[in-house]
């Protein structure tokens, strides 16, 4: 059989236009609930009606990318469910079609998918943090004023800053120092206010003064200055804003980057740990269901398409919730956040062997 013959092309056709209406139709209809629900405590709020629209539409990426894999299973499922009750699957076998190569165009969709689905998720956060702050959920993170508080940024500098105005991309009264040296030195920079450089991405420090200070706790050395930038004073304003973020509000390197600060301020991730795997296995699901719903689909040919909807539904239903289950087992640290996160695609694809292997081809 050549590759896209005239029985691929059929089944493309039929998996293409249900995962379409599946996969877009969906969330369109989510969508449309939450708007429904949210619509009137959001006027009383007097929140303005092209931010509540706005905010809806933003919505939108987030339930596309939580459904995505939903939407692969559901076209997998009713493609072949409907080739079992019209006996294609039989002439398909007749014709001396094995059930491996008649799925093979739906196993090359889903893999697809995967990186779709992944782009999709990325989007969804951005979408997802300017949806929350239209509909007054949080605070803008550009208007955020901190006060009082440290950080350790990548080169190991402590940054002491008593306030920062994300807005002017201002700190004032600062104190930054580098760790320690092999001679057991270290530097402490002090100054009245800081400004960000966005040009040459570097703060620059205004009215303070440098001191190296000794193994002793002595200083060895001190000079005053008017305006200073260091190389090594380079973490950039977002760095230092803390919004509280959710995991489903940060792009996988921004979530990356925020454990990373959390882990070098000894502060334990948590579910947000399971969440940034989760980013790399929900996707991934794509292909995992695809394979499991498959053998699953013809298990009955003369089934109708209750029984496709009931095993879409069904499968769908466990993985979310598995996935759930276990987000709070690895988020109290009972297994690791790698085992957390890909054990329901460990599991469906397990079971899609096993289907695979039985299957009539």
């Amino acid at each position: 059989m050549k590759p896209l013959g005239i029985l691929d092309r059929y089944v493309l056709k039929q998996w293409l236009l249900t995962f379409a209406l599946s996969t877009f139709g969906i969330p369109a209809v989510s969508v449309l609930i939450r708007l429904s629900e949210t619509f009137p405590d959001l006027s009383d709020a007097e929140v303005p009606a092209r931010d509540i629209l706005l905010g809806a539409a933003l919505l939108y990426p987030s339930q596309l990318a939580m459904l995505f894999p939903a939407g692969v299973l559901f076209a997998t499922v009713f493609t072949l469910n409907r080739m079992g009750r019209h006996s294609e699957l039989t002439a398909a076998k007749a014709g001396g079609v094995s059930f491996y190569r008649l799925i093979a165009p739906m196993v090359v969709l889903a893999t697809i998918a995967v990186p779709v689905n992944f782009w999709i998720s990325e989007l969804a956060a951005v979408a997802t943090a300017e949806q929350r702050i239209l509909h007054r959920e949080r605070s803008d993170p550009r208007q955020l004023t901190r006060f009082d508080f440290a950080f350790v940024s990548h080169s190991e500098w402590t940054w002491a800053v008593k306030e920062l105005q994300r807005n002017r991309d201002y700190l004032g009264n600062l104190l930054v120092e580098s760790p320690v040296d092999s001679l057991g030195q270290r530097w402490a920079i002090t100054a009245d206010s800081a400004r960000w450089d966005s040009e040459n991405h570097r703060w620059v420090l205004h009215h303070g003064a440098s001191h190296l200070i000794a193994d002793s706790g002595g200083v060895s050395g001190s000079f005053s200055y008017h305006t200073l930038t260091s190389p090594a004073i380079v973490q950039p304003p977002d760095a230092l804003v803390n919004p509280r973020n959710k995991a489903d509000e940060m792009r996988t390197h921004e979530l990356a980057e925020y454990l990373d600060r959390l882990e070098r301020t000894a502060v334990r991730p948590g579910m947000l740990g399971v969440d940034h795997k989760l980013k790399y296995a929900i996707p991934v699901a794509c292909l995992v269901v695809a394979l499991f719903g498959a053998p699953l689909a013809i298990t009955n040919p003369r089934a109708g398409a209750a029984l496709g909807l009931a095993i879409a539904l069904g499968t769908t239903l466990v993985y979310l919730t598995g996935t759930q289950i276990m987000k709070a087992i690895g988020a109290k640290d009972v297994v690791s956040h790698d085992f957390a996160a890909w054990s329901m695609n460990g599991l469906f694809f397990a079971l899609a062997i096993v289907l695979l292997i039985r299957a009539r081809t």
